[in-house]
């Protein structure tokens, strides 16, 4: 592996004030969803949890009761055959019978005896006749029930009734509580908009590292704010829209809020997914409810991945793939609201997306976000003082180095930064440590650029000289080719999917030339030339994803950066299918691979004593850092060692 894998972490954010929702710090209130009055504790039934348990007792007294009277059965039950034997004398186990009810209905007979006893039994269908022939052979007054004909329409309703009830009952349930109070007052809640922060957040300037310029720029809204009008007297109007425009885990949140919390205003945040609902129409209407909070007060709305309900409405834009009634509407309203500020009106709104590209123009022209302001990662000063930054509260050892630190780690956000001292963290509570050392941040580094090591993974002796030999082919090409990265580590031991890795370092340029690209192609096939090596020409699929990051990069220098003899034509994926031309750039990316490929072996033959030492130490030390890397080349070079 050639290459620093990219990173996704959340933005650092200062904690959340007390009673706040957790989202923006936002206390929860009678305005909010969710709240009551103050002291007023709300109704039984208006508490979703009570309303389900209140459903599952009413489901089950209404199975419970039929049970019960099916369950109900007679204790005086006798048996048939007893009561024939004693109808004849006229007596039950000594017990004259001095009446007899004969309910033919339910095939049931019922015998008083002089006690006033009661006992029953139940006979066959068309047995009846016999029994009244019985008794009166017997002289027992006997008396008979009347034939009753159930209707079928009470069976019918019987059965469907408690149907009907549960229903009823989920029906008004849904109705009292999917939105809130009930009534008119349901559908406002239901549009109604939850970015509300009746103070100023407590971000600050101060708390906003590594990305001064940005910060530069956002100070004139604070000014605009707090005095509006500077801007009136010199003829000038202030942006009323500013777009932040960077990757994830910069800082473009924190930014926002920092800027609210410096003007004293109120910040009103929302997620662009917070508008997007089912039913069409409630995006819109969420819109106009909070530019109607913002137009009240005044202060700043931030509307956070606005992409996702800003996207263009053109079906052929980057990204777009249409749009639905619902984002349409939602959009709509935005721009009119966007468009509806006048003077008197203190709102600045401020949007952060990482993908600009796919945008609706009408939402970026000169009018609604008159500025997009950049948030890029840090560069070397950002990182040390980031690094500063998130190690404030924590016992740092003096061995502990951040500038040196921030030369080691390239590319990195603020949210990279956090995650990697929280990462060092842990290594020294593992450790059981109390202070974190160089060590730990060499580990935490290690664990968050390649992922953690599986040292418990059983791994063969063949494995195991495999990987050596083709992590050592990566990290050759990377020490000799003068406009490669040197590696920073490289190791044998299992880490996330990967049987080995080699972790290369970086700048801070933001340019690649030509030369720096190919050196790139030949460090990543150097571990398919090292295996050839060990292999007698043959090889594994261990270079699966070396040759898929190759691959990227050749087609970006032929398609893209004009790096190739195919010309300065830039090609989309289009014009590469339909144009005719796919197999030309087919050709083109596989030549490149190949060239790369036949340096890597060259310049692994050729520096074969090189190559050789490196396998050895890893297969006696497993990891290698940059250090003993050159102490290595240095050995392999002297003329000593030669001799």
């Amino acid at each position: 592996m050639a290459k620093i894998p990219s990173l996704f972490q959340k933005e650092g954010e200062p904690a959340n004030k007390p009673g706040g929702d957790g989202a923006n710090g936002s206390p929860t209130g009678p305005n909010q969803p969710g709240g009551s009055a103050a002291g007023q504790p709300a109704p039984f039934l208006q508490n979703r949890r009570n309303q389900i348990v209140a459903a599952v007792l009413l489901l089950g007294v209404l199975l419970i009761l039929p049970i019960f009277g099916m369950s109900q059965s007679a204790t005086n039950e006798k048996q048939l055959s007893d009561v024939l034997a004693a109808l004849p004398s006229g007596q039950f186990e000594g017990h004259p019978i001095t009446k007899a009810v004969l309910d033919d209905d339910n095939r049931v007979l019922q015998l008083t005896l002089d006690s006033t006893n009661e006992i029953q039994t139940s006979y066959p269908n068309q047995f009846g006749t016999e029994l009244v022939k019985d008794l009166r052979d017997a002289k027992i007054p006997f008396d008979t029930q009347p034939v009753h004909h159930a209707s079928p329409i009470g069976g019918i309703l019987a059965m469907l009734l408690p149907v009907a009830m549960i229903i009823a009952f989920f029906v008004w349930m849904s109705k009292k509580g999917a939105m809130g109070m009930g009534g008119a007052t349901n559908a406002k809640a239901f549009t109604a908009t939850k970015a509300e922060l009746p103070e100023p957040p407590a971000a600050r300037f101060t708390d906003v590292v590594g990305c001064d310029e940005a910060v530069e720029e956002l100070s004139e809204i604070v000014s605009f704010l707090h005095d509006p009008t500077h801007f009136d007297a010199a003829g000038a109007k202030m942006p009323r829209g500013f777009l932040l425009v960077g990757p994830p885990g910069t800082g473009k949140t924190l930014l926002a809020r920092a800027v609210a919390g410096e003007a004293g205003v109120p910040f009103y945040s929302a997620a662009g997914s917070d508008f997007s609902e089912m039913f069409v129409g409630v995006g819109a209407a969420r819109v106009r409810d909070l530019f109607a909070k913002a137009k009240k007060t005044g202060g700043i709305v931030f509307l956070d991945e606005i992409d996702s309900v800003g996207r263009a409405r053109n079906g052929n834009a980057p990204g777009g793939g249409g749009a639905n009634d619902e984002r349409e509407s939602t959009l709509n309203a935005l721009l009119v609201e966007m468009d509806g500020f006048s003077k008197e009106n203190n709102v600045v709104i401020v949007a952060a997306t990482n993908r600009p590209d796919i945008l609706d123009p009408a939402l970026t022209r000169a009018g609604r976000f008159d500025r997009q302001v950049m948030v890029a990662p840090p560069d070397r000063r950002g990182r040390t003082r980031l690094l500063d930054l998130y190690s404030k509260d924590r016992s740092m050892g003096p061995d502990v180095d951040f500038v040196g630190l921030a030369r080691r780690t390239p590319g990195l956000t603020g949210a990279d930064i956090c995650n990697l001292v929280n990462q060092a963290a842990l290594e020294a509570a593992r450790g059981k440590r109390g202070v974190i050392s160089t060590g730990d941040f060499d580990e935490a580094l290690a664990t968050v650029m390649m992922g953690r090591a599986r040292k418990s993974a059983v791994v063969t002796d063949m494995d195991r000289k495999v990987t050596a030999w083709h992590e050592a082919g990566h990290t050759v090409a990377a020490l000799i080719l003068p406009d490669a990265n040197d590696p920073v580590q490289v190791t044998i031991v299992p880490r996330g999917p990967a049987g080995g890795v080699t972790w290369m370092g970086g700048d801070d340029n933001s340019f690649l030339t030509r030369t720096q690209a190919r050196a790139q192609l030949v460090v990543a096939l150097g571990g398919r030339a090292a295996e050839e090596l060990l292999l007698d020409g043959d090889f594994t699929q261990g270079a699966s994803g070396d040759l898929q990051s190759a691959t990227g990069l050749a087609t970006q220098m032929v398609t893209q950066w004009g790096m190739s003899n195919m010309g300065l034509v830039a090609m989309d994926p289009d014009r590469i299918v339909f144009g005719g031309i796919g197999d030309k750039v087919h050709a083109e990316i596989d030549g490149m691979l190949n060239e790369a490929l036949q340096s890597a072996r060259t310049l692994l033959a050729d520096h074969r004593n090189l190559f050789d030492a490196v396998v050895r130490e890893l297969l006696d030390e497993d990891t290698v850092d940059i250090d003993r890397l050159k102490a290595i080349w240095t050995e392999v070079q002297s003329p000593s060692l030669v001799a």
